[in-house]
């Protein structure tokens, strides 16, 4: 299974709950940017899940319509900021049909669950916009995870 971590871009503070902020115009160009990257590089997803918080959720689209992604987007509240890494694994192990799972979140869940799967226990917090993918050869919850890439949310660029 490949794993696609995305986390939101920038959002305004242009709402009276957290969870209603949407994207500025600088957090969708980053998106954008992004997915752009992901389209040229490799997000052939099968699912895309989103948080349910605005932010995410707008992100998701972005992205999801950039890569061509003609699927639903499925919201979880297992990837709400404060949720516990078992939530975001049983996630992903109720995808095991899955082949590409892109999910798009928060800090610090992403840097949390790329911890697990990659077996180190830390993993530094992504910036906004920004992608890391994962390769577990086992599955999620397996030992022996990988981290193939990321991309750069100023610059779209990817790295190995």
């Amino acid at each position: 299974m490949r794993v696609t971590l995305i986390r939101h871009g920038e959002a305004g503070d242009d709402a009276a709950r957290d969870e209603l902020r949407s994207l500025t115009l600088k957090g969708r160009a980053a998106v954008a940017r992004v997915a752009h990257t992901l389209r040229r590089r490799g997000g052939d997803f099968t699912a895309v899940v989103s948080s349910p918080l605005v932010r995410a959720l707008q992100t998701a689209e972005i992205v999801a319509a950039e890569i061509g992604f003609d699927g639903r987007v499925v919201v979880s509240e297992a990837l709400v900021p404060e949720a516990r890494v078992s939530q975001v694994i049983a996630l992903l192990a109720s995808l095991h049909d899955e082949e590409s799972v892109a999910l798009v979140a928060h800090e610090p869940i992403l840097s949390s669950i790329a911890g697990e799967l990659l077996g180190r226990g830390r993993f530094a917090a992504l910036r906004k916009a920004e992608v890391v993918r994962l390769r577990l050869p086992e599955g999620p919850g397996k030992p022996g995870g990988e981290l193939r890439w990321r991309i750069d949310p100023d610059s779209g660029s990817r790295t190995e």
